[in-house]
Protein backbone atom coordinates (compact mmCIF):
# COMPACT_ATOMS: atom_id res chain seq x y z
CA UNK A 1 0.00 0.00 0.00
CA UNK A 2 1.15 3.63 -0.79
CA UNK A 3 2.48 5.63 2.37
CA UNK A 4 0.32 8.49 1.97
CA UNK A 5 -2.47 6.29 1.92
CA UNK A 6 -1.45 3.79 4.87
CA UNK A 7 -0.79 7.26 7.06
CA UNK A 8 -4.89 7.92 6.39
CA UNK A 9 -7.13 7.01 9.32
CA UNK A 10 -11.12 5.81 8.71
CA UNK A 11 -13.32 8.47 10.40
CA UNK A 12 -15.22 7.53 13.48
CA UNK A 13 -18.56 5.89 12.73
CA UNK A 14 -20.37 8.78 14.59
CA UNK A 15 -18.82 11.30 11.80
CA UNK A 16 -20.02 9.29 9.12
CA UNK A 17 -23.47 9.23 10.41
CA UNK A 18 -23.44 13.36 10.96
CA UNK A 19 -21.88 13.62 7.05
CA UNK A 20 -25.16 11.17 5.90
CA UNK A 21 -27.58 13.07 8.32
CA UNK A 22 -26.33 16.39 6.56
CA UNK A 23 -26.42 15.43 3.09
CA UNK A 24 -30.44 13.65 3.69
CA UNK A 25 -31.20 17.02 4.73
CA UNK A 26 -29.18 18.86 1.98
CA UNK A 27 -30.49 17.06 -1.03
CA UNK A 28 -33.35 14.63 -0.41
CA UNK A 29 -34.31 14.37 -4.20
CA UNK A 30 -30.39 13.25 -4.37
CA UNK A 31 -30.21 9.76 -5.83
CA UNK A 32 -28.95 7.18 -3.78
CA UNK A 33 -27.26 3.38 -3.63
CA UNK A 34 -26.23 0.86 -2.15
CA UNK A 35 -22.61 0.02 -2.91
CA UNK A 36 -20.90 -3.70 -1.88
CA UNK A 37 -16.89 -3.38 -0.87
CA UNK A 38 -16.21 -4.62 -4.02
CA UNK A 39 -16.97 -1.01 -5.36
CA UNK A 40 -20.39 -2.83 -6.92
CA UNK A 41 -23.74 -2.18 -6.55
CA UNK A 42 -25.68 -4.12 -4.07
CA UNK A 43 -29.82 -4.61 -3.35
CA UNK A 44 -30.80 -1.60 -1.63
CA UNK A 45 -31.28 -2.36 2.38
CA UNK A 46 -34.84 -1.42 3.44
CA UNK A 47 -33.47 1.38 5.89
CA UNK A 48 -31.84 3.16 2.87
CA UNK A 49 -35.02 3.38 1.18
CA UNK A 50 -36.70 5.39 4.52
CA UNK A 51 -33.80 8.10 3.43
CA UNK A 52 -36.42 9.02 0.88
CA UNK A 53 -33.61 9.04 -2.07
CA UNK A 54 -34.01 7.88 -5.51
CA UNK A 55 -32.61 4.88 -6.06
CA UNK A 56 -30.48 4.63 -8.89
CA UNK A 57 -31.38 1.49 -11.17
CA UNK A 58 -30.35 -0.71 -14.27
CA UNK A 59 -26.49 -0.24 -13.97
CA UNK A 60 -23.54 -2.33 -11.98
CA UNK A 61 -21.45 0.47 -10.26
CA UNK A 62 -20.99 4.62 -10.16
CA UNK A 63 -18.80 3.64 -13.13
CA UNK A 64 -22.54 2.90 -15.21
CA UNK A 65 -23.59 6.77 -14.31
CA UNK A 66 -20.63 8.62 -15.44
CA UNK A 67 -18.71 9.67 -18.84
CA UNK A 68 -16.01 7.83 -19.56
CA UNK A 69 -13.77 10.73 -19.01
CA UNK A 70 -14.62 10.82 -15.63
CA UNK A 71 -13.85 7.04 -14.62
CA UNK A 72 -10.49 7.58 -12.92
CA UNK A 73 -12.45 10.83 -10.65
CA UNK A 74 -14.56 8.26 -9.03
CA UNK A 75 -12.35 5.43 -8.88
CA UNK A 76 -9.91 7.64 -6.97
CA UNK A 77 -12.69 8.34 -4.60
CA UNK A 78 -14.15 5.23 -4.30
CA UNK A 79 -10.38 4.20 -3.02
CA UNK A 80 -10.50 7.64 -0.49
CA UNK A 81 -13.99 6.31 0.68
CA UNK A 82 -12.61 2.82 1.34
CA UNK A 83 -9.63 4.31 3.29
CA UNK A 84 -10.95 7.27 5.26
CA UNK A 85 -14.85 6.77 5.19
CA UNK A 86 -15.76 9.57 3.32
CA UNK A 87 -15.22 10.98 0.11
CA UNK A 88 -16.50 13.16 -2.78
CA UNK A 89 -15.76 14.28 -6.39
CA UNK A 90 -17.42 16.52 -9.32
CA UNK A 91 -18.29 14.56 -12.18
CA UNK A 92 -20.84 14.43 -15.69
CA UNK A 93 -23.48 11.93 -15.60
CA UNK A 94 -23.89 10.27 -18.77
CA UNK A 95 -27.61 11.18 -18.32
CA UNK A 96 -26.72 15.19 -18.17
CA UNK A 97 -23.05 15.56 -19.72
CA UNK A 98 -23.19 19.30 -20.17
CA UNK A 99 -23.90 19.77 -16.01
CA UNK A 100 -21.55 19.14 -13.22
CA UNK A 101 -22.89 16.58 -10.75
CA UNK A 102 -21.01 15.55 -6.78
CA UNK A 103 -20.68 12.20 -6.17
CA UNK A 104 -20.19 11.34 -2.44
CA UNK A 105 -19.21 8.19 -1.20
CA UNK A 106 -20.01 7.10 2.74
CA UNK A 107 -19.04 3.99 4.60
CA UNK A 108 -22.22 3.29 6.39
CA UNK A 109 -20.76 -0.41 6.95
CA UNK A 110 -21.35 -0.14 11.05
CA UNK A 111 -25.26 1.23 10.23
CA UNK A 112 -26.57 -0.24 7.32
CA UNK A 113 -23.88 -2.97 5.86
CA UNK A 114 -22.86 -1.11 2.62
CA UNK A 115 -21.82 1.64 1.64
CA UNK A 116 -23.50 4.57 0.17
CA UNK A 117 -23.27 6.49 -2.98
CA UNK A 118 -24.99 10.01 -3.60
CA UNK A 119 -25.27 11.65 -6.38
CA UNK A 120 -26.23 15.36 -5.33
CA UNK A 121 -26.52 18.57 -7.46
CA UNK A 122 -28.01 16.51 -10.95
CA UNK A 123 -30.33 18.42 -13.54
CA UNK A 124 -32.49 15.59 -13.54
CA UNK A 125 -36.23 16.59 -12.10
CA UNK A 126 -37.89 14.92 -9.14
CA UNK A 127 -39.77 12.80 -11.54
CA UNK A 128 -36.84 11.12 -13.69
CA UNK A 129 -34.58 8.40 -12.44
CA UNK A 130 -31.66 7.08 -13.82
CA UNK A 131 -32.86 4.02 -15.46
CA UNK A 132 -31.31 2.35 -18.44
CA UNK A 133 -33.64 5.34 -20.29
CA UNK A 134 -30.73 7.26 -19.49
CA UNK A 135 -28.07 4.81 -19.11
CA UNK A 136 -27.51 2.08 -21.45
CA UNK A 137 -26.49 -0.79 -19.69
CA UNK A 138 -24.25 -3.19 -21.04
CA UNK A 139 -24.86 -6.56 -19.30
CA UNK A 140 -27.67 -8.88 -18.90
CA UNK A 141 -28.17 -11.90 -17.86
CA UNK A 142 -30.38 -14.92 -19.55
CA UNK A 143 -31.11 -18.74 -18.50
CA UNK A 144 -31.95 -20.85 -20.86
CA UNK A 145 -33.18 -24.68 -21.53
CA UNK A 146 -31.33 -27.73 -22.77
CA UNK A 147 -32.53 -26.50 -26.22
CA UNK A 148 -31.69 -22.60 -25.85
CA UNK A 149 -35.23 -22.07 -24.89
CA UNK A 150 -35.37 -18.57 -22.80
CA UNK A 151 -36.70 -19.60 -19.43
CA UNK A 152 -35.98 -15.91 -18.05
CA UNK A 153 -34.16 -12.71 -18.60
CA UNK A 154 -33.17 -9.87 -17.43
CA UNK A 155 -34.67 -6.33 -17.55
CA UNK A 156 -31.54 -5.04 -19.24
CA UNK A 157 -32.54 -6.62 -22.31
CA UNK A 158 -34.62 -3.88 -23.58
CA UNK A 159 -32.16 -1.40 -23.82
CA UNK A 160 -29.88 -3.74 -25.51
CA UNK A 161 -31.52 -5.62 -27.86
CA UNK A 162 -35.30 -3.50 -27.96
CA UNK A 163 -37.27 -6.80 -26.40
CA UNK A 164 -38.90 -7.29 -23.34
CA UNK A 165 -38.39 -10.00 -21.13
CA UNK A 166 -41.65 -11.31 -21.49
CA UNK A 167 -41.45 -11.55 -25.45
CA UNK A 168 -38.50 -12.98 -25.30
CA UNK A 169 -39.55 -15.99 -22.87
CA UNK A 170 -40.16 -19.25 -24.27
CA UNK A 171 -38.55 -18.71 -27.58
CA UNK A 172 -35.45 -19.79 -28.78
CA UNK A 173 -31.83 -17.74 -28.71
CA UNK A 174 -31.03 -18.66 -31.98
CA UNK A 175 -33.53 -16.29 -33.56
CA UNK A 176 -31.79 -13.62 -31.97
CA UNK A 177 -28.53 -14.14 -33.75
CA UNK A 178 -27.21 -12.45 -36.69
CA UNK A 179 -27.71 -15.49 -39.80
CA UNK A 180 -23.96 -15.65 -40.28
CA UNK A 181 -23.01 -16.11 -37.26
CA UNK A 182 -25.64 -19.07 -35.96
CA UNK A 183 -23.65 -21.89 -37.09
CA UNK A 184 -20.42 -21.02 -34.66
CA UNK A 185 -23.48 -20.62 -32.22
CA UNK A 186 -24.61 -23.81 -32.53
CA UNK A 187 -21.43 -24.88 -32.57
CA UNK A 188 -20.07 -23.33 -29.51
CA UNK A 189 -23.47 -24.28 -28.14
CA UNK A 190 -22.74 -28.02 -28.59
CA UNK A 191 -19.31 -27.81 -27.32
CA UNK A 192 -20.84 -26.41 -23.81
CA UNK A 193 -23.33 -29.17 -23.29
CA UNK A 194 -20.21 -32.17 -23.76
CA UNK A 195 -18.28 -30.24 -20.76
CA UNK A 196 -18.58 -30.71 -16.91
CA UNK A 197 -21.16 -29.45 -14.85
CA UNK A 198 -20.43 -25.71 -13.88
CA UNK A 199 -18.06 -24.90 -16.93
CA UNK A 200 -18.38 -22.55 -19.30
CA UNK A 201 -17.93 -21.91 -22.91
CA UNK A 202 -17.53 -18.41 -24.32
CA UNK A 203 -18.33 -17.28 -27.76
CA UNK A 204 -18.28 -13.67 -29.86
CA UNK A 205 -21.97 -13.36 -31.64
CA UNK A 206 -23.83 -10.45 -33.46
CA UNK A 207 -27.33 -10.23 -32.34
CA UNK A 208 -30.44 -8.51 -34.27
CA UNK A 209 -31.35 -5.64 -32.10
CA UNK A 210 -35.49 -5.52 -32.76
CA UNK A 211 -35.34 -2.15 -34.82
CA UNK A 212 -32.89 -4.41 -37.25
CA UNK A 213 -29.33 -3.01 -36.00
CA UNK A 214 -26.72 -5.38 -35.30
CA UNK A 215 -25.44 -5.55 -31.18
CA UNK A 216 -22.08 -7.44 -30.97
CA UNK A 217 -21.80 -9.99 -27.31
CA UNK A 218 -19.72 -11.38 -25.82
CA UNK A 219 -21.68 -14.05 -24.89
CA UNK A 220 -20.29 -16.81 -21.47
CA UNK A 221 -22.69 -20.07 -21.41
CA UNK A 222 -22.49 -21.95 -17.87
CA UNK A 223 -23.49 -25.26 -18.15
CA UNK A 224 -25.82 -26.25 -15.13
CA UNK A 225 -28.24 -29.48 -16.86
CA UNK A 226 -26.83 -31.77 -14.22
CA UNK A 227 -28.32 -29.93 -11.45
CA UNK A 228 -31.22 -31.66 -10.47
CA UNK A 229 -32.94 -29.22 -8.91
CA UNK A 230 -32.97 -26.70 -11.19
CA UNK A 231 -31.17 -27.38 -14.68
CA UNK A 232 -29.99 -24.55 -16.81
CA UNK A 233 -27.72 -23.11 -18.74
CA UNK A 234 -26.89 -19.46 -17.03
CA UNK A 235 -25.77 -17.24 -20.29
CA UNK A 236 -23.51 -13.99 -19.15
CA UNK A 237 -24.49 -11.60 -21.87
CA UNK A 238 -22.00 -8.54 -22.45
CA UNK A 239 -22.02 -5.87 -25.45
CA UNK A 240 -18.96 -5.90 -27.10
CA UNK A 241 -19.98 -3.01 -30.22
CA UNK A 242 -17.73 -0.31 -28.99
CA UNK A 243 -15.06 -2.68 -29.01
CA UNK A 244 -16.09 -4.74 -32.44
CA UNK A 245 -16.08 -1.22 -33.92
CA UNK A 246 -13.32 -0.11 -32.73
CA UNK A 247 -11.02 -3.28 -34.02
CA UNK A 248 -13.29 -3.11 -37.24
CA UNK A 249 -12.29 0.72 -37.63
CA UNK A 250 -8.52 -0.70 -37.42
CA UNK A 251 -9.24 -3.27 -40.18
CA UNK A 252 -10.52 -0.86 -42.16
CA UNK A 253 -7.62 1.02 -41.60
CA UNK A 254 -5.14 -1.60 -42.23
CA UNK A 255 -6.71 -2.53 -45.16
CA UNK A 256 -6.74 0.95 -47.09
CA UNK A 257 -2.84 1.06 -45.86
CA UNK A 258 -2.62 -2.47 -48.06
CA UNK A 259 -4.47 -1.92 -50.67
CA UNK A 260 -2.79 1.69 -50.78
CA UNK A 261 0.48 0.38 -50.23
CA UNK A 262 -0.05 -1.61 -53.54
CA UNK A 263 -1.41 1.36 -55.90
CA UNK A 264 1.36 3.72 -55.16
CA UNK A 265 4.59 3.06 -57.11
CA UNK A 266 6.71 2.21 -54.04
CA UNK A 267 8.34 -0.76 -52.67
CA UNK A 268 7.13 -0.58 -49.06
CA UNK A 269 8.43 -3.30 -46.30
CA UNK A 270 7.56 -3.30 -42.57
CA UNK A 271 10.03 -4.94 -39.99
CA UNK A 272 9.64 -5.39 -36.54
CA UNK A 273 11.87 -4.18 -34.01
CA UNK A 274 14.37 -7.55 -34.45
CA UNK A 275 14.88 -6.61 -38.15
CA UNK A 276 12.65 -9.05 -39.48
CA UNK A 277 9.95 -8.74 -42.41
CA UNK A 278 6.43 -7.98 -41.51
CA UNK A 279 4.98 -6.71 -44.53
CA UNK A 280 5.87 -6.02 -47.84
CA UNK A 281 3.82 -5.42 -50.82
CA UNK A 282 4.06 -7.07 -54.19
CA UNK A 283 5.97 -4.30 -55.79
CA UNK A 284 8.69 -4.91 -52.83
CA UNK A 285 8.30 -8.91 -53.06
CA UNK A 286 9.43 -8.63 -56.78
CA UNK A 287 11.97 -6.13 -56.13
CA UNK A 288 13.74 -7.44 -53.03
CA UNK A 289 13.01 -11.28 -53.70
CA UNK A 290 11.96 -11.20 -49.74
CA UNK A 291 9.01 -12.65 -47.90
CA UNK A 292 7.75 -12.48 -44.80
CA UNK A 293 9.67 -13.39 -41.74
CA UNK A 294 12.98 -12.96 -43.77
CA UNK A 295 15.55 -10.43 -42.45
CA UNK A 296 15.49 -7.14 -43.85
CA UNK A 297 19.40 -6.22 -43.86
CA UNK A 298 19.76 -9.15 -46.23
CA UNK A 299 17.10 -8.46 -48.60
CA UNK A 300 18.24 -5.12 -49.61
CA UNK A 301 22.09 -6.01 -49.57
CA UNK A 302 22.04 -8.98 -51.35
CA UNK A 303 20.96 -7.03 -54.49
CA UNK A 304 23.01 -3.55 -53.31
CA UNK A 305 26.17 -2.86 -55.55
CA UNK A 306 28.95 -3.71 -54.06
CA UNK A 307 30.23 -0.26 -53.47
CA UNK A 308 26.93 1.10 -51.79
CA UNK A 309 26.25 -1.65 -49.27
CA UNK A 310 27.96 -0.27 -46.32
CA UNK A 311 25.68 3.18 -46.96
CA UNK A 312 22.87 0.42 -46.79
CA UNK A 313 23.84 -1.51 -43.71
CA UNK A 314 24.65 1.49 -41.81
CA UNK A 315 21.03 2.98 -42.47
CA UNK A 316 19.13 -0.36 -41.78
CA UNK A 317 21.61 -0.12 -38.48
CA UNK A 318 20.42 3.61 -37.92
CA UNK A 319 16.38 3.12 -38.52
CA UNK A 320 16.31 0.20 -35.72
CA UNK A 321 17.61 2.25 -33.02
CA UNK A 322 15.08 5.35 -33.91
CA UNK A 323 17.62 7.16 -36.70
CA UNK A 324 15.68 8.33 -40.11
CA UNK A 325 17.41 7.76 -43.06
CA UNK A 326 16.68 8.91 -46.60
CA UNK A 327 19.39 7.98 -49.36
CA UNK A 328 20.30 6.05 -52.82
CA UNK A 329 21.83 3.86 -54.09
CA UNK A 330 22.95 1.12 -56.58
CA UNK A 331 20.74 -2.19 -57.06
CA UNK A 332 21.01 -4.98 -59.09
CA UNK A 333 17.50 -6.14 -60.31
CA UNK A 334 17.15 -9.46 -62.05
CA UNK A 335 16.39 -9.28 -65.18
CA UNK A 336 15.98 -4.97 -65.19
CA UNK A 337 20.11 -4.95 -64.85
CA UNK A 338 21.49 -2.26 -62.67
CA UNK A 339 19.05 0.57 -61.11
CA UNK A 340 19.12 3.21 -58.79
CA UNK A 341 16.95 3.29 -55.77
CA UNK A 342 15.79 5.72 -53.30
CA UNK A 343 15.63 4.41 -49.65
CA UNK A 344 13.40 6.53 -47.17
CA UNK A 345 13.69 4.49 -43.79
CA UNK A 346 11.54 5.88 -41.10
CA UNK A 347 11.53 4.31 -37.39
CA UNK A 348 8.29 2.93 -35.35
CA UNK A 349 7.73 3.98 -31.73
CA UNK A 350 5.49 3.28 -29.44
CA UNK A 351 4.08 6.26 -26.56
CA UNK A 352 6.93 5.69 -24.72
CA UNK A 353 9.50 6.59 -27.95
CA UNK A 354 10.34 2.45 -27.63
CA UNK A 355 11.38 1.65 -31.36
CA UNK A 356 9.17 -1.22 -32.61
CA UNK A 357 10.20 -1.43 -36.33
CA UNK A 358 10.81 0.48 -39.05
CA UNK A 359 9.05 1.53 -42.38
CA UNK A 360 11.38 0.86 -45.75
CA UNK A 361 9.95 2.94 -48.91
CA UNK A 362 12.06 2.17 -52.05
CA UNK A 363 11.50 4.08 -55.51
CA UNK A 364 13.29 3.32 -58.77
CA UNK A 365 14.66 6.65 -59.38
CA UNK A 366 16.91 4.89 -62.13
CA UNK A 367 15.43 7.74 -64.84
CA UNK A 368 15.65 10.79 -62.37
CA UNK A 369 19.07 9.90 -61.79
CA UNK A 370 19.99 9.64 -65.52
CA UNK A 371 18.30 12.83 -66.20
CA UNK A 372 20.61 14.58 -63.22
CA UNK A 373 23.53 13.14 -64.80
CA UNK A 374 22.65 14.48 -67.86
CA UNK A 375 21.59 17.61 -66.80
CA UNK A 376 24.71 18.03 -64.86
CA UNK A 377 27.36 17.55 -67.70
CA UNK A 378 25.62 19.65 -69.85
CA UNK A 379 25.68 22.02 -67.25
CA UNK A 380 29.70 20.91 -66.72
CA UNK A 381 31.29 19.83 -69.80
CA UNK A 382 31.67 21.51 -72.95
CA UNK A 383 29.63 19.57 -75.55
CA UNK A 384 32.59 19.45 -78.11
CA UNK A 385 35.57 18.76 -76.70
CA UNK A 386 34.42 16.94 -73.21
CA UNK A 387 36.43 19.58 -71.43
CA UNK A 388 34.81 21.50 -68.11
CA UNK A 389 32.91 24.66 -69.81
CA UNK A 390 34.07 28.25 -68.34
CA UNK A 391 31.10 28.15 -65.75
CA UNK A 392 32.20 24.71 -63.95
CA UNK A 393 36.11 26.02 -64.50
CA UNK A 394 35.79 28.85 -62.63
CA UNK A 395 33.95 26.61 -59.69
CA UNK A 396 36.73 24.23 -59.84
CA UNK A 397 39.42 27.04 -59.05
CA UNK A 398 37.86 28.37 -56.50
CA UNK A 399 37.42 25.37 -55.16
CA UNK A 400 41.14 24.54 -55.52
CA UNK A 401 41.26 28.30 -53.63
CA UNK A 402 39.14 27.79 -51.04
CA UNK A 403 39.89 24.06 -50.26
CA UNK A 404 39.70 22.64 -46.82
CA UNK A 405 42.52 19.92 -47.02
CA UNK A 406 45.69 21.90 -47.37
CA UNK A 407 47.47 21.60 -50.25
CA UNK A 408 50.46 23.36 -51.72
CA UNK A 409 49.55 25.78 -54.08
CA UNK A 410 47.15 26.19 -57.29
CA UNK A 411 48.46 26.83 -60.21
CA UNK A 412 46.69 27.98 -63.74
CA UNK A 413 47.62 27.35 -67.56
CA UNK A 414 46.26 29.19 -70.15
CA UNK A 415 46.46 28.01 -73.53
CA UNK A 416 45.33 30.01 -76.72
CA UNK A 417 45.94 27.92 -80.08
CA UNK A 418 47.82 29.81 -82.65
CA UNK A 419 46.80 30.37 -86.05
CA UNK A 420 43.33 28.09 -85.36
CA UNK A 421 41.44 30.72 -87.90
CA UNK A 422 42.56 29.94 -90.78
CA UNK A 423 42.21 25.97 -90.27
CA UNK A 424 38.48 27.24 -90.27
CA UNK A 425 38.77 29.42 -93.22
CA UNK A 426 40.37 27.06 -95.23
CA UNK A 427 39.20 23.60 -93.96
CA UNK A 428 35.70 24.66 -92.77
CA UNK A 429 34.40 24.24 -89.10
CA UNK A 430 34.24 20.86 -88.94
CA UNK A 431 38.10 20.33 -89.23
CA UNK A 432 38.25 23.37 -86.88
CA UNK A 433 36.16 20.60 -84.15
CA UNK A 434 37.90 18.04 -85.12
CA UNK A 435 41.17 19.71 -84.17
CA UNK A 436 39.90 21.36 -80.81
CA UNK A 437 38.62 17.53 -80.01
CA UNK A 438 42.12 16.33 -80.04
CA UNK A 439 43.83 19.43 -78.52
CA UNK A 440 41.50 18.90 -75.81
CA UNK A 441 42.59 15.14 -75.61
CA UNK A 442 46.06 15.72 -75.47
CA UNK A 443 45.64 18.54 -72.58
CA UNK A 444 43.33 16.20 -70.89
CA UNK A 445 46.23 13.04 -71.01
CA UNK A 446 48.91 15.83 -69.74
CA UNK A 447 47.54 17.20 -66.45
CA UNK A 448 48.80 15.97 -63.43
CA UNK A 449 46.33 13.88 -61.57
CA UNK A 450 43.13 15.66 -59.94
CA UNK A 451 43.67 18.66 -62.38
CA UNK A 452 40.81 19.73 -64.69
CA UNK A 453 41.07 21.30 -68.15
CA UNK A 454 38.57 23.72 -68.93
CA UNK A 455 37.52 25.27 -72.61
CA UNK A 456 36.81 29.05 -71.90
CA UNK A 457 36.26 29.97 -75.56
CA UNK A 458 36.58 29.42 -79.19
CA UNK A 459 40.80 27.93 -79.11
CA UNK A 460 41.19 29.14 -75.57
CA UNK A 461 42.08 25.74 -72.86
CA UNK A 462 42.39 26.23 -69.57
CA UNK A 463 44.20 23.77 -66.92
CA UNK A 464 43.93 24.26 -63.22
CA UNK A 465 46.10 22.27 -61.00
CA UNK A 466 45.83 21.62 -57.15
CA UNK A 467 49.24 20.72 -55.18
CA UNK A 468 51.59 22.47 -57.12
CA UNK A 469 54.37 23.28 -55.08
CA UNK A 470 56.07 26.74 -56.90
CA UNK A 471 55.80 28.81 -59.98
CA UNK A 472 58.80 26.45 -61.54
CA UNK A 473 56.16 23.10 -60.57
CA UNK A 474 53.77 24.75 -62.56
CA UNK A 475 56.05 25.56 -65.41
CA UNK A 476 57.17 22.10 -65.90
CA UNK A 477 53.39 21.54 -66.27
CA UNK A 478 53.02 23.83 -68.79
CA UNK A 479 55.83 22.36 -70.78
CA UNK A 480 54.38 19.22 -70.21
CA UNK A 481 51.03 20.52 -72.19
CA UNK A 482 52.89 22.15 -74.78
CA UNK A 483 54.94 18.87 -75.35
CA UNK A 484 51.58 16.59 -75.83
CA UNK A 485 49.96 18.76 -78.47
CA UNK A 486 53.50 18.94 -80.49
CA UNK A 487 53.17 15.23 -80.93
CA UNK A 488 49.62 15.01 -81.93
CA UNK A 489 49.32 14.65 -85.46
CA UNK A 490 45.43 15.27 -86.82
CA UNK A 491 44.80 14.49 -90.88
CA UNK A 492 42.44 16.95 -92.49
CA UNK A 493 41.59 17.18 -96.24
CA UNK A 494 45.03 14.84 -97.05
CA UNK A 495 46.92 17.32 -94.92
CA UNK A 496 48.36 16.48 -91.33
CA UNK A 497 47.78 19.47 -88.71
CA UNK A 498 50.13 19.58 -85.62
CA UNK A 499 48.48 21.93 -83.07
CA UNK A 500 50.61 25.22 -81.52
CA UNK A 501 49.77 26.94 -78.92
CA UNK A 502 50.53 30.20 -76.78
CA UNK A 503 50.65 29.28 -73.33
CA UNK A 504 50.92 31.28 -69.99
CA UNK A 505 51.29 30.23 -66.16
CA UNK A 506 49.53 31.58 -63.39
CA UNK A 507 50.53 30.21 -59.74
CA UNK A 508 49.10 31.07 -56.00
CA UNK A 509 50.07 29.58 -52.84
CA UNK A 510 47.15 27.79 -50.71
CA UNK A 511 44.95 29.84 -48.31
CA UNK A 512 45.80 33.21 -50.90
CA UNK A 513 44.66 34.54 -54.27
CA UNK A 514 41.61 35.33 -56.12
CA UNK A 515 39.90 33.11 -58.87
CA UNK A 516 39.87 36.21 -61.59
CA UNK A 517 43.01 37.52 -60.57
CA UNK A 518 44.82 34.52 -61.20
CA UNK A 519 43.15 33.98 -64.46
CA UNK A 520 43.88 36.97 -65.37
CA UNK A 521 47.39 36.58 -64.89
CA UNK A 522 47.95 33.70 -66.89
CA UNK A 523 45.82 35.33 -69.84
CA UNK A 524 48.28 38.12 -69.82
CA UNK A 525 51.02 35.72 -70.03
CA UNK A 526 49.93 33.75 -72.71
CA UNK A 527 49.28 37.02 -74.93
CA UNK A 528 52.79 38.23 -73.92
CA UNK A 529 53.51 34.89 -75.59
CA UNK A 530 51.20 34.89 -78.71
CA UNK A 531 52.61 39.35 -79.21
CA UNK A 532 56.06 37.73 -79.33
CA UNK A 533 55.04 35.18 -81.43
CA UNK A 534 57.70 32.99 -80.38
CA UNK A 535 54.72 30.23 -78.94
CA UNK A 536 56.92 29.95 -76.03
CA UNK A 537 56.42 29.59 -72.45
CA UNK A 538 55.77 32.84 -70.47
CA UNK A 539 55.54 33.32 -66.52
CA UNK A 540 53.36 36.03 -65.02
CA UNK A 541 54.93 37.03 -62.17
Amino acid sequence: MDSCVADKQLMKPDDRDAVLAALVAKYPDAFISAIGPTGLFVPMPPEVDELGMRPVEGVSSMLGLVVAEDHRLVVDSWTQAVVEGVSGCRVRLSAAPDDKTRIHFIDASHRFGVYLGIISGSTLSAEQTLRPENVRPRHVTMVKNQISVVIEVGDEITALLGWTPAELTGERTLGLVHPDDQERAIASWVDMLGTPSGSARRVRLRHLHRDGRTVWFEVTNHNFLNDPDDPRVVAEMLDISDEMAAQEAVRAAEQLMRRLTETIPLAILQAGHDGRITFLNERAAQQVKAQVGGPLTEALLDLAEPMDRPVVAEALSGVLTGKDTDFEYGHREPGAGSRRIRANLRALTDDAGTVTGAIVCLADVTEEALLRERLWRQATFDALTGCHNRAATMTALREALDADDPHAGTAVIFLDLNAFKPINDRYGHAAGDLLLSHVAVSLRSAVPPGAIVGRIGGDEFVAVCRDVTGRDHAERIGADLLTALSTARVRIGGNTLIPHASLGVAWSPYGSGDSDDLLAQADAAMYAVKRSRTGDLATQR
